[in-house]
């Protein structure tokens, strides 16, 4: 495991290019690469040459990305990526202060909770701020980037309805917006960090 989250297969062995990999029971598990959902409780066999690393993600699994940096520091945070697969239902707490003084001792951090829920037909996604002390944060933006998900007719928040785009670049670049990938059957939606109304998809 890799954190709580993920399952990496490496090979161990010389010239190996597959290995057996044994998907643990009580949750489904999802091929990070392929989108492929396993139930738990079996053990397959997977291709894993030099240039691929098998990995699996846990059902009820949020994963936290971000653009990539060439260094630490080198662009602000600005829109917060939600790689979540859902089977039931999910939270996770995203944590942020100036990473370099002990101010946060003093109250100044952000504590904020995502919680994601799958409810008859539809999903259900949800910003709590436990903590707003940390003023310097340039955190604007979350998208949500459903696995799994069906191609919702609405995307809505209270009265907000949500626009719908024609790529993945659109959902980062603004909020209240929406795109679906039918071939991957991925839902990416931009919501607004200050947005405290549950955003529903349906």
């Amino acid at each position: 495991m890799f954190g709580a989250s993920m399952m990496l297969a490496p090979v161990v062995e010389e010239g190996q290019t597959q290995r057996d990999v044994y998907l643990p029971e009580g949750t489904t598990w999802t091929d990070y690469w392929t989108g492929e959902k396993f139930e738990g409780g079996q053990t397959m066999t997977v291709d894993a040459p030099l240039d691929h690393l098998p990995i699996f993600v846990k059902g009820d699994s949020i994963i936290p990305t971000r653009d990539v940096q060439q260094y630490t520091g080198e662009q602000p945070l600005e829109t917060l990526i939600l790689d979540t697969y859902v089977d039931d239902k999910v939270d996770y707490t995203f944590y942020e202060d100036d990473a370099s003084t002990e101010e946060y001792k003093d109250g100044e951090y952000n504590e904020t909770n995502f919680t994601v829920k799958r409810k008859k037909n539809a999903i259900v996604f949800n910003i709590d701020k436990k903590n707003e002390g940390f003023k310097d944060s340039k955190l604007n933006q979350v998208t949500l980037k459903v696995h799994n998900a069906e191609e919702p007719k609405k995307v809505k928040a209270a009265s907000t309805k949500f626009k719908q785009v024609d790529s993945i670049e659109h959902v980062n670049d603004s909020t209240n917006t929406y795109f679906y990938d039918k071939e991957s059957k991925t839902l990416y939606v931009g919501v607004s960090i200050d947005e405290t109304k549950k955003v529903r998809m349906k």
